[in-house]
Order: structure tokens, then C-alpha cells, then sequence
């Protein structure tokens, strides 16, 4: 089930970034006067259809992976002397620019008001109270201590472990140290840690940057005393009671219930010794564990039992959450920051410093919807923000085929006075497009590769 809501909730996204981006490119070339023929989301065998008084047809199509709109063009088909006021072609160059880069700015233009919703419902975030300091890791060499509070990196302030990973990313594969300052839990005043960063690196065996930085946010240590037995779980079928502890799994001491989760959900199917304490005594209890598929698609074991509710320290947390009006300039901070990560870190990969596994295809952004899905709907509104984001920027790329492509065409027609020839054209066409298949080739390898691991 969780696999078909990841996969439902991607078509929906990209759904509704194509037609924004695809409306982008309708209403400016109506306000341009170019007529247009058809308005499609998805590419390939037409699955709907319906055509409206003015002649426009609008179309599902059978790979949502895209869309288009298709101009009245000469060059496509000959037109009456009534029709070729309104072709394409027929437009000045500056026209026919501003029809092409409607697309992308619309999907910022979207970003801003996803992130602009977001930041009306609330945002909750962790402070950025460092938990745990990986022994030999670079954060450990620099001097960082658990519970210390990082307040600022470099010039920009700190308020939640979103924030340090937004600015880690933005200085992968650079050779200048970071300014980082902290607060220890019983200090009034910061100070600051150098620390070089430069061996940071991002792959497939790397997915969280803090991973390699070697700080880990600050957790409760919740005991593993059981509050809730799921009815017809193996827990109730052994007979596990409310506030029985859970000692030790497999001869494994349980210290808290992060451990248990640990052992249980890598022993899926398999019959494991469980050590509890009932009243003052201890029982020895063997137990076959379920096995569930979560919302990532893998495989998990159960046992079927909840912890009890901690109170949370309210310290702990941070609610981001803005007014209409002062959500604007939030939501365009929020949406600058992120498009001048994502540019940064798309330099860095087409310049070849950092790798390209970050590259993400339609089964990473299915699963990433999948997992926002379960954090409500302002999480999702951020998520689909970001990839709105990404769509606009890669649409911009001069690579024929996409926007920036015939920008690329028309900003030659510029300097030369006149339009490069159908032949050249085609050839770009042809080169842009084997571009296209390789880089989803690429990134649907990444995706297998994450699945696998």
C-alpha cells in the first residue's frame, strides 16, 4: 500500500508541476498573441482529451513524465495569410523569449507560493543541540561536545539541524574552513571552532552529510518499557503486557527503545529471545517476529508494540510559523536559499567536483513523496516547492529540447542577425535529446542503487 501511495502522490506532484510550468508557457504566448494548438501533461498515447470553444485541445497523455504545448508554427505546417499573425515563428525574437522562459519562472513563481503555504501552517524543526560526537570524526578532532548548541556557521545563524545541512551541502568539495560558533548548555556567550570540511564527501554510501561531519542531533533516551500492544501483533499473541521492559533481544542488552527498534526491525521473520522484567521479575520469552514493508519499500520487522508518550522538552523544539504578510519575504528567503543551493551543488557536478549520484530520477522523487507524505502536509508542501525548484533550473540548461535550448537558438538569432538554419537546429535537437536519455539513465542507476541498498 505505501508503495502505491508513493507512486500516486508522484504522479500527482509532477502532475501539477508540469501544468504549472506547461500554463506558464500558455498565458504568456496568449498575451503575446500566438495561438496555441494543444496543451498537454504527459508525453505519448493521448488518454483523454477535450477541446475547448477556442479550438485548444487540451490532453492526458500515457507518461506523465512531462508535457508540452504546441504552437500554431510555419514551420510545423502552412498557414492562410489570416493564421500567420498568430504562429509562433511569426513573433518578434523577444517574444518568443519571454514565451519560453514563462515555463521556469513559473515554477518558481510556484515555489515561492508552496513555501509561502508552508510557512503559514508551521514548520517544526530541532534545534540544532548536538547529541551525539562520532568518535575520530572531523567534528570530533575540531573539539565539538554533546549538547552544545550550534549557533552560526560562518556569517549565517543557525536554528535548526535543516539549517546546518542547507549550509554543509553548499560548501561540499571546497578547500576554505568553516566558522562555525557554539554555546555549551551552561555558557552565556558563544565561541567559535574552525574546522575544515574539505574531506566531506556526498555518494551512495553517504547519504546524510552530518554522517561525514560527525554530529548527530540530540535525542530523548526513551526507556523501553511497552505502553501499547497492537491487537493481533505478535506481541499480543505472546502476551506481552503494558509497562513490561524489555531487556535484552537475542542476549543483546536493550538500553533504551531505540535499541529495540534496531534489533527488531532487522530481524523481520525470524524467532528471537526476548528478556523482560514483569513486576520485579524477569521472564525469558521466545517471540516470531512479523515482517512490514514501510513507506520506503523495505522490508521491516515488528513486534507490535509503542513506547509510552514523553513529554518533550519544550526547549527542544523550534515552530517556524508566519502571519500572511510576513510570510512573503520568509518564503522568498526560503526559496532563494534553496535555488542557490541547488545551482551551486548542479555546478559542482557538471564541473566534476563533486559526484553524481546525488542525481535523483522518478523512483527517488516517488519515494521522497512517499516519506513527506507521512509528515503532513506542510512537509509536502516544501518537498514539492524544492522540486519545483529543480525543474525550473534544469529547464533553463542550454541543452536543446528544453527551455534554455531555444533560448540558447534565440540569443544566436541575436547575434546574427538571423535565425540559425532547420538543419542546425536539428542536430541540436538530436544531440540535446541523447543528453536527456543519458542523464535519465544516470539517475534511474542511482535509484536502483539506493533500492538495493
Amino acid at each position: 500500500m505505501s508503495i502505491i501511495i508513493s507512486v500516486f502522490l508522484f504522479l500527482v506532484s509532477i502532475s501539477i508541476l508540469v501544468a504549472v510550468h506547461e500554463w506558464g508557457h500558455f498565458i504568456v504566448a496568449r498575451c503575446c498573441g500566438v495561438k496555441t494548438l494543444r496543451f498537454s501533461i504527459g508525453f505519448g498515447k493521448v488518454i483523454w482529451r477535450k477541446v475547448t470553444r477556442s479550438g485548444l485541445e487540451i490532453v492526458l497523455s500515457a507518461i506523465p513524465l512531462g508535457g508540452y504545448v504546441k504552437f500554431l508554427d510555419e514551420t510545423e505546417s502552412r498557414l492562410s495569410l489570416a493564421e500567420r499573425p498568430f504562429a509562433f515563428n511569426r513573433q518578434s525574437v523577444f517574444k518568443r523569449i519571454a514565451i519560453v522562459l514563462a515555463g521556469p519562472l513559473f515554477n518558481f513563481i510556484f515555489a515561492l507560493f508552496a513555501f509561502w503555504l508552508m510557512l503559514i501552517i508551521g514548520v517544526h524543526q530541532i534545534k540544532p543541540i548536538i547529541g551525539e560526537v562520532v568518535p575520530h570524526s572531523l567534528a570530533a578532532k575540531a573539539g565539538f561536545l554533546p549538547l552544545q548548541r550550534i549557533v552560526a556557521i560562518n556569517d549565517d545563524a543557525i536554528s535548526s539541524w535543516q539549517d546546518i545541512r542547507i549550509a554543509l551541502y553548499g560548501k561540499l568539495a571546497e578547500d576554505k574552513p568553516l566558522l562555525v560558533w557554539v554555546r555549551g548548555p551552561k555558557e552565556a556567550l558563544a565561541h567559535s571552532i574552525l574546522i575544515d570540511v574539505s574531506g566531506i564527501r556526498l555518494d551512495e554510501d553517504n547519504i546524510d552529510i552530518l554522517e561525514d561531519f560527525g554530529v548527530f542531533p540530540f535525542e530523548l533516551n526513551i526507556p523501553a518499557i511497552i505502553d501499547q500492544i497492537e491487537p493481533n501483533s505478535p506481541a499480543a499473541a505472546l502476551g506481552l503486557l503494558r509497562d513490561d521492559k524489555i531487556l535484552s533481544v537475542n542476549g543483546a542488552k536493550i538500553d533504551n527503545w531505540h535499541e529495540l527498534l534496531a534489533h527488531i526491525t532487522d530481524s523481520g521473520g525470524k524467532t528471537v529471545t526476548l528478556i523482560i522484567s514483569r513486576k520485579g521479575e524477569e521472564q525469558s520469552l521466545s517471540v516470531a517476529l512479523g515482517k512490514r514493508i514501510d513507506h520506503q519499500g523495505e522490508e521491516r520487522g515488528y513486534l507490535g508494540v509503542r513506547a509510552k508518550a514523553l513529554s518533550l522538552p519544550k526547549d527542544l523544539f523550534i515552530r517556524k510559523s508566519y502571519g500572511p504578510v510576513a510570510a512573503i519575504p520568509a518564503a522568498w528567503h526560503e526559496m532563494w536559499g534553496m535555488t542557490s543551493l541547488s545551482v551551486n551543488l548542479m555546478y559542482k557536478m557538471l564541473t566534476g567536483k563533486i559526484g553524481l549520484s546525488g542525481i535523483a530520477g522518478p523512483i527517488g522523487i516517488a519515494q521522497g513523496a512517499g516519506i513527506v507524505a507521512h509528515s503532513g502536509l506542510s512537509a509536502y508542501l516544501g518537498f514539492i516547492g524544492l522540486i519545483s525548484i529543480g525543474l525550473g533550473i534544469v529547464n533553463i540548461l542550454p541543452i536543446p529540447v528544453l527551455d534554455g535550448g531555444y533560448l540558447l537558438y534565440f540569443l544566436l538569432e541575436i547575434a546574427r542577425g538571423k535565425p540559425l538554419s532547420e538543419k542546425a537546429q536539428l542536430i541540436g535537437i538530436k544531440i540535446g535529446f541523447s543528453i536527456l536519455l543519458l542523464l535519465l539513465m544516470l539517475a534511474s542507476y542511482n535509484d536502483i542503487m539506493r533500492l538495493l541498498e
